[in-house]
């Protein structure tokens, strides 16, 4: 076990949870930004912008386009992440993102961003309804000098897959808190976790990891739960699955590890039932062959465990899903800037290090740079730094000088 945990130390974690707010409004993760849904008639202030206008498209994705008094002819195309399935569609512009906006629109951009035409984890079409942003920009302001992206957490992959499919319409990229490494990636950590959790605590949470729910838990069902389990052994299993690689769990302390573990778990047991219905029926989870290991946990323990856990196989079906929403091919060939905390608890920090290697088998490497900020949370980089970071990339397409890492 990596961190000593004490009864004391986990009545810090329900004060976390009670701070959340994520792309999945239900995540318990404390620091977690983004949607929660308001329209940006809400909240944009008009002496800012000089023309901004709502719609709803032929597939009833709602849009909203915003240029600047003092427009600088730039337009960035904002990419927002998961939104909870169990949410309505709405434009995605609470917490940080109506900041972020206004504060980019405040040097000059024009902003343009969707919704999707459903929630969950609807990848494909979330990159669809981004790109089509460019059309309707071009029919209300007119043709832009330059276009960027700007994505966070999910809407980082698809700012991350339009960059690498459309490199002559888009001159750079930025990716805050990315699913940069892929979609399966980002469900192998997920589906470990919730199967290593379901060694340690059997029967304490619904189903299983690859299991379609009858009634999707809330969030304090699956908090609450994972807590008391976790309290009747005195962590004693969690010191084992937080010491395990294949579920590394963020976090610079035991309640920060600790709320990444329920963060997790939430993530999974909210979206399990979205994910099945979209890869055809089976939750494109893999661990047939998983040989999971530890620089901690004695090779005799770790021989119990890889015998003892539940093993799930994905169908072709569903990891062709996989494949198709999205595996980076690295193939990037505009600038483009990631920002990510060392501590991310929804998005695990190992993304970036993926992405680096993708682009450099790719032969791309000189066009990514990336940041790193020694924090917890997902997201939570707040309106100033996010647009630095957005500003950052555009001088160094402006002058062809890289940004610095």
């Amino acid at each position: 076990m990596r961190h000593s945990v004490s009864r004391s130390m986990v009545a810090v974690v329900p004060l976390l949870l009670a701070a959340c707010s994520d792309n999945l409004p239900t995540s318990p993760t404390a620091q977690t930004r983004l949607s929660s849904g308001r329209l940006a008639s809400d909240v944009a202030p008009s002496s800012l912008w000089a023309d901004q206008v709502e719609g709803t498209t032929a597939n009833g994705a709602l849009y909203a386009l915003f240029k600047p008094v003092d427009w600088n002819g730039d337009v960035i195309y904002y990419a927002h992440g998961i939104i909870d399935p169990a949410v309505a569609v709405a434009l995605p512009i609470g917490d940080d993102a109506g900041a972020i906006r206004d504060a980019l629109g405040q040097q000059g951009f024009a902003i343009a961003y969707s919704s999707w035409s459903e929630t969950g984890y609807n990848f494909k079409d979330g990159m669809q309804r981004t790109h089509q942003l460019r059309g309707l920009v071009n029919a209300r302001f007119g043709k832009p000098k330059r276009s960027f992206l700007l994505g966070q957490s999910l809407g980082s992959e698809i700012v991350e897959a339009l960059a690498e499919t459309y490199p002559d319409q888009y001159d750079g990229a930025v990716a805050v808190c990315g699913v940069m490494g892929g979609t399966k990636r980002q469900l192998d950590y997920i589906g470990n976790t919730r199967t290593m959790f379901d060694l340690m605590y059997p029967n304490w949470l619904t189903g299983t990891s690859t299991d379609n729910v009858p009634v999707i838990p809330s969030q304090a069902q699956v908090v609450n739960a994972a807590l008391a389990a976790m309290n009747g052994d005195g962590f004693a299993g969690f010191g084992k699955l937080a010491s395990i690689n294949e579920t590394q769990l963020a976090g610079r302390n035991a309640p920060e590890m600790i709320n990444t573990l329920v963060t997790a778990l939430v993530y999974h047991a909210r979206g399990v039932n979205d994910l099945i219905d979209r890869a055809h029926g089976h939750f494109p989870f893999d661990n047939s062959n998983t040989v999971y290991s530890s620089f901690v946990l004695p090779l005799p323990l770790m021989n119990v465990i890889n015998s003892s856990i539940e093993r799930y196989s994905a169908t072709p079906d569903a990891a062709a899903w996989l494949q198709n929403n999205y595996q980076p091919t690295g193939q990037l060939r505009i600038p483009m800037l990631t920002l990510h905390n060392r501590f991310d608890p929804l998005v695990p920090f190992g993304h970036e290090a993926a992405y680096q290697q993708a682009t450099t088998n790719a032969g791309f490497s000189a066009n990514l740079r990336q940041r790193a900020v020694n924090n917890y949370g997902h997201c939570n980089f707040g309106a100033t730094l996010t647009a630095t970071t957005v500003q950052d990339l555009v001088n160094w397409v402006t002058t062809g000088v890289p940004a610095a890492p």
